[in-house]
């Protein structure tokens, strides 16, 4: 069975999150916050062993503020622009000669 599983680099997180957000100006990055604990590791194949360890998991991720040229940031305005509504034109209808 193929995988369903769907991977994102970073910026296209991010250019996600600015079109979700509804943001069209501006430039932008993303920090990842983490929780970190520590804990004791049991080493495979050795009982009664452990040793000291830390779990971290992902809590969450911000979008932030950036200045033009920061690393990694991104400008909405090119990768989300504000869109133009659409001038619907009349369409007359042909007469059979």
């Amino acid at each position: 069975m193929a995988s369903k599983d769907r991977g994102f680099p970073i910026r296209d997180l991010l250019i996600a999150l600015l079109r979700d957000q509804n943001i069209h100006e501006g430039f932008w990055g993303l920090t990842v916050q983490f929780h970190a604990q520590g804990t004791s590791v049991s080493l495979a194949g050795k009982q009664g062993e452990n040793l000291p360890g830390l779990a971290v998991a992902v809590s969450g991720v911000t979008l932030v503020a950036a200045q033009e040229g920061e690393a990694g940031a991104v400008d909405a305005s090119l990768v989300n622009p504000t869109r133009q509504p659409r001038v619907r034109k009349e369409v007359k209808p042909k007469t059979l000669q």
